[in-house]
């Protein structure tokens, strides 16, 4: 399992650039179509949950799926009888009669794809893509044979004709692999020539910055990973996700599509980019660390009409090289001060998250201490256990969980569930240790469902196990967050959370508590039902009155 888990990471890393929990696209045991990872990327994000395809088709207003489906053999080269089964398996999983059986890890996954095709409608550049991927440590030699194998499988599944042709199908031998896990451990680098372009006047806050325009098709060979996806991990410090066809969208997307797109450069006030380094070579530049802070709306417009680009359209381009955190701070509020956002949504995402970050990092007892990523891939190259990487999404669920009752809907798209607690999370008033004591339960209860010390067949239910853990340690009674109650509420909860024993124990009790009021429902629907939530809280509290 420790090679499926291997194989499942490096491969769907180089689809998404996010951190993610391999146990999640892990499939593979008995009955699993001879499939050990499938991960089903809509819009850009890794969803677990027909929920999360509905808000991502609420915020985006369209469709655009991705299929990764993986098998790994480890010790062997490539049979030509493993792949025929991973085909196999692949047109039953995609099957409308479908006659193999089912592990509930496969199902929960064929729920989202059937869920995905009733959409049909929203996508928005056709059927969904398909990849399958065979690893294993063996060397990919172009046998004859197993290419023409390939190719008619792959031909079976073209005539389904439900999903953009070509079908992909990828052999990754030892060499490869090495390849791809070191990948998916350095820090994102790019080169793009930026002729036209002018040197500005900098600080000390900043090594140096540069102000032009580039070449459209330029820009969107940035945007592009090795595979052609676009890298939505580029804008992870913007304050809105991309929106869709709102107005100012739709504007964008017509005047790429007519006779003024040339005039583009005139009318869009292009993008900012931040970079950790900076090479130059003549108008060669080389960054690295780098993210577009500034200019996610327009980006993604650009993704989407890149067939449209000729050489005449171009976009304003703001470089900032090594910038302090303040400066960087100041520079992602001042580019991102528009109408549609708030000054408060701002502050939640900027100045909180620093305060957040260096929080996790002053934890003295390295066995307890947790690394809180405000910006994306920030310990890509660090030798950290992926489970102590603490993402904002993570921090979202994790918080809005244990102390806002949002358990059941911890599985929807983050966006949205911040959307709904967005009051009510990273306020100013509230103490640190809230988020990191709620963000190191869930680290305990992913280790525990790692190890085996809860049985999989919870792990649907972890967010509640969150909200349970957190009144067995905690007591009922929950302090006013902005109070000095609520700290001390916190720490005494995190020193109860910091004994294995207890930590342990309360989390066990979590899980019978859920078996006792939810029974043979253990399952992904079961885990949505909002009224679990206060039903935990009303048991534990009639127990502690008892």
């Amino acid at each position: 399992m420790l090679f499926e888990h291997f194989a499942n990471y490096c491969i769907i890393s180089t689809e998404y650039e996010e951190e993610f929990d391999v146990e999640s696209v892990h499939v593979g045991g008995s009955n699993d179509l001879q499939l050990d990872g499938i991960a089903v990327i809509v819009n850009g994000i890794l969803v677990e949950s027909k929920e999360a395809v509905d808000d991502l088709l609420a915020t985006n207003k369209y469709i655009d799926a991705e299929f990764i489906l993986v098998q790994s053999k480890s010790g062997k080269g490539f049979d030509g009888a493993d792949i025929s089964n991973l085909f196999f398996g692949c047109r039953d999983l995609f099957d409308s009669t479908p006659k193999l059986p089912r592990n509930p890890s496969v199902q929960a996954k064929e729920d989202i794809i059937k869920h995905i095709y009733t959409k049909s409608a929203s996508f928005k550049s056709g059927n969904p893509k398909l990849s399958l991927f065979y690893v294993t440590t063996g060397k990919w030699t172009d046998d004859t044979q197993l290419v023409a194998r390939v190719e008619q499988e792959k031909s079976t599944l073209d005539d389904m004709n439900i999903f953009k042709h070509p079908v992909h199908f990828y052999p990754i031998d030892a060499r490869r692999i090495q390849k791809l896990y070191n990948q998916s451990q350095n820090t994102q680098s790019h080169t793009f020539t930026f002729s036209f372009r002018l040197t500005l006047p900098v600080s000390g806050n900043v090594r140096e910055a540069y102000l032009g325009f580039l070449s459209a098709k330029e820009y969107i060979s940035l945007l592009r990973d090795d595979n052609g996806n676009l890298r939505r991990g580029l804008f992870y410090e913007n304050v809105r996700d991309f929106q869709g066809d709102n107005l100012v969208n739709k504007e964008i997307n017509d005047t790429l599509n007519t006779d003024q797109k040339e005039d583009f450069v005139l009318m869009n006030n292009g993008v900012t980019i931040v970079a950790d380094d900076l090479k130059v070579t003549r108008d060669d530049f080389t960054i690295s660390g780098f993210q577009i802070v500034n200019g996610c709306q327009t980006s993604h417009v650009l993704f989407q009409n890149a067939e449209l680009l000729g050489p005449g359209v171009h976009i304003p381009l703001k470089l900032i090289v090594a910038p302090n955190d303040e400066l960087k701070t100041q520079v992602i509020k001042a580019t991102n001060r528009q109408t549609v956002v708030k000054i408060e949504e701002l502050s939640a995402l900027t100045d909180f998250q620093k305060h957040l970050e260096h929080y996790y990092a002053a934890i003295p007892d390295l066995q307890h201490r947790l690394y809180y990523e405000r910006r994306s891939q920030q310990f890509r190259s660090a030798s950290i256990e992926k489970l102590r990487i603490i993402t904002i999404s993570t921090q979202i669920r994790a918080f809005a969980s244990m102390f806002l009752g949002k358990a059941h809907q911890a599985s929807r798209y983050y966006g949205t569930l911040l959307k709904d607690v967005e009051q009510q999370i990273f306020r100013p008033q509230h103490p640190a240790i809230a988020y990191y004591v709620s963000a190191y339960a869930l680290f305990k209860v992913d280790g525990y469902l790692r190890k085996k010390d809860m049985e999989k067949k919870y792990r649907p239910f972890k967010y509640h196990v969150l909200h349970a853990t957190r009144i067995l340690l905690g007591g009922y009674e929950l302090p006013s967050m902005a109070s000095n109650k609520f700290e001390k509420y916190c720490g005494d909860l995190c020193n109860e959370l910091w004994d294995e024993d207890r930590c342990l124990n309360a989390v066990l009790e979590a899980c019978k508590l859920i078996d006792t009021l939810v029974g043979d429902d253990l399952n992904r629907d079961g885990a949505k039902n909002a009224n679990l939530n206060s039903r935990i809280s009303e048991t534990l509290r009639a127990n502690a009155s008892a």
